[in-house]
């Protein structure tokens, strides 16, 4: 069966710093380069486990480091077990009643 996960990188909680007004262009190029590294790593865990044929399809990267698979519960096992991403399934929602 296939089912819709969603992985993203564990992190450990930090103390709240405002910040000082950044650039805007700058913070969005570094969350883009961010998600588009996020993903490769992924990938790269998904390739090195040889899970790949488990994986129908693969998100693209975005600003939010944040990958999006449809696979088979084997692989969102075997991500949940990885320390390095919190990996769930996603919440299917209907809207035909």
């Amino acid at each position: 069966m296939w089912i819709d996960a969603i992985i993203m990188p564990r992190e450990e909680p930090t103390p709240y710093r405002p910040p000082l007004r950044p650039n805007r262009a700058r913070v969005h190029e570094k969350a883009l380069l961010e998600g588009n590294q996020f993903r490769n790593a992924v990938l790269d865990y998904l390739r090195s486990q040889e899970l790949m044929d488990a994986v129908r399809w693969v998100s693209e990267p975005g600003s939010l480091p944040m990958v999006t698979l449809c696979c088979q519960q084997q692989v969102l096992d075997r991500l949940q077990q990885a320390p390095q991403f919190e990996a769930g399934r996603s919440l299917a929602l209907s809207l035909i009643p």
